[in-house]
């Protein structure tokens, strides 16, 4: 393949596109991985046909259906995922150690060579549509491991661990926040008459009338209170002579509470 014109050589030299046609798919192609053929059709400079048509003659090359020429046995010999990257499926092995291989654009020396390079064998090219192509790899080329574990998904499936990690992370933390913002105010349940809050073993209520509830068990009491007060600050009041019975986190969260009436964290 290396004596063989460039593809935008030939098709200049055939009056199809324009050196500015050209320069302008080239612009495109830097830094991708996209055939010079397929972004010339897809920019509309040239149609499938007429590529096939110029590579077919200047090239020597047969234009072929790949129902007629492909055998199962080398169904296996490429990975879907090259084939999609160079728009190529195998047909058949001969003598000599070749492949025939169909493609879009034989002129592709890189495709060529690194198929050659994959399979060890030398290529034949032949030339097909890629609609052709596309359809036969999705019936005729089987997934494999290959098409996982491979350099041109690596990157992609980085990306999506990655993701997947920074999610989990986020969800971890979100619990961990959750799990302390629990473990700091409880649960609190509010109503047009009254607040509730309920935490380490403890319950709160605060009546529309000022009249404020502690139910529950200190960490360190001999029984439980079920004591009504008629405003916070009576309610202080006891908590401060019984500051003994409670935990310095019922302690904390009993002041707390008592200065956050309206149940807001």
């Amino acid at each position: 393949m290396a004596g063989k014109q460039r593809l935008g050589d030939l098709l200049m030299d055939s009056k199809l596109i324009t050196k500015d046609d050209l320069d302008k798919a080239l612009r495109l192609q830097v830094g991708g991985n996209r055939r010079l053929g397929y972004l010339l059709i897809k920019m509309g400079f040239i149609s499938e046909e007429q590529l096939h048509s110029v590579l077919s003659q200047q090239m020597d090359l047969p234009i072929v259906t790949i129902e007629d020429e492909f055998n199962p046995e080398v169904q296996s010999i490429l990975p879907r995922y090259l084939c999609r990257k160079y728009s190529v499926i195998p047909l058949m092995t001969g003598e000599n150690n070749t492949l025939k291989v169909a493609m879009v654009d034989p002129s592709d020396g890189e495709a060529v060579s690194d198929i050659e390079k994959y399979t060890g064998k030398i290529i034949r090219p032949v030339l097909t549509s890629k609609s052709d192509i596309s359809s036969s790899i999705r019936s005729r080329i089987p997934w494999s491991l290959r098409d996982i574990f491979n350099s041109q998904t690596s990157t992609r499936l980085t990306a999506i661990v990655a993701a997947i990690a920074f999610l989990l992370i986020i969800i971890t933390v979100t619990q961990l926040y959750q799990d302390r913002q629990q473990e700091r105010y409880g649960t609190i349940t509010s109503t047009a008459q009254s607040t509730t809050y309920e935490n380490l073993e403890l319950i709160l209520g605060f009546e529309a009338q000022d009249k404020v509830s502690l139910f529950g068990r200190g960490a360190y009491s001999s029984g439980y209170y079920a004591v009504t007060f008629n405003d916070t600050q009576s309610l202080k009041n006891f908590i401060n002579s019984k500051k003994d019975d409670f935990s310095a986190k019922q302690h904390d969260w009993l002041t707390w509470a008592m200065t956050n009436p309206r149940g807001t964290r």
